[in-house]
């Protein structure tokens, strides 16, 4: 009997059915994806943040493909087109946004940061996921980065008004926050200073900074505190006399 298909194209066609499967296995973990995401919006909406984040936690992983990191790649093997590859990330950006929402409202802070920078990364232009990554930011002490965050999720969403009245609130905020940092910067080595120049019995208060209005460059110029202290006690004498 002649063999209808030889060994190599009878491989080829099994693994034409892996694929296959390979497609409709990627295929229905992105619905399984979106279910549990469903059900981590419903917990969010009544309040069971704990609970949310176990939903969106299993929504990402189906998204991701169920732990399987090639599974894009086996749907674009199998005839899928790059569409279907980046609703996957884009699925897993939202879980990723959504499960930092509810790290938030946990003050778990710094999950919070880290599921946005993850989420930035896949996507860079998801306003909501700057703005989250703004709260846990401010939150966890870095004024200037939420001002940054916020000033990214205007330029994406202009309309957003919490964008626009955040980043005012802030700036001043930050300003006198880096003021603050100068003045505590300068007074250091002012400190520094002095201590090396007290070796010499000098001090920074020896030395005057003086304008030149013309060019508007600075000079140093040399104080001598103890001739000055002296002519003003003789002053003060003439003064009394």
């Amino acid at each position: 009997m002649v063999a209808l298909v030889d060994a190599d194209d009878a491989r080829g066609a099994t693994d034409a059915r892996d694929d296959d499967g390979d497609a409709r296995d990627a295929r229905g973990g992105a619905r399984d994806a979106a279910a549990r995401r469903r059900d981590g919006n419903a917990a969010f909406a009544r309040g069971a943040y704990a609970e949310a984040s176990r939903a969106y936690t299993d929504a990402l992983t189906r998204a991701r493909g169920d732990g399987r990191g090639d599974a894009r790649e086996d749907a674009l093997d199998a005839g899928e087109d790059a569409a279907g590859a980046a609703r996957g990330d884009g699925d897993a950006a939202t879980c990723l946004a959504n499960r930092a929402a509810c790290w938030l409202k946990l003050e778990r802070y710094e999950d919070a940061a880290r599921d946005c920078d993850e989420a930035i990364a896949i996507d860079g232009t998801y306003a909501k996921a700057y703005a989250r990554r703004a709260r846990a930011r401010e939150a966890l002490g870095d004024e200037e980065g939420a001002l940054e965050d916020w000033e990214r999720t205007r330029a994406l969403a202009p309309r957003d008004a919490t964008a626009r009245d955040e980043t005012r609130r802030l700036k001043p905020v930050v300003e006198r926050k880096r003021e603050e940092m100068k003045r505590e910067m300068l007074d250091k080595m002012k400190d520094l200073g002095n201590s090396l120049l007290g070796n010499f019995g000098l001090s920074l208060d020896n030395f005057k900074a003086e304008k030149d209005a013309t060019t508007g460059s600075y000079s140093i110029q040399f104080v001598n505190e103890k001739k000055r202290s002296t002519t003003g006690d003789e002053d003060d004498e003439d003064d009394e006399n």
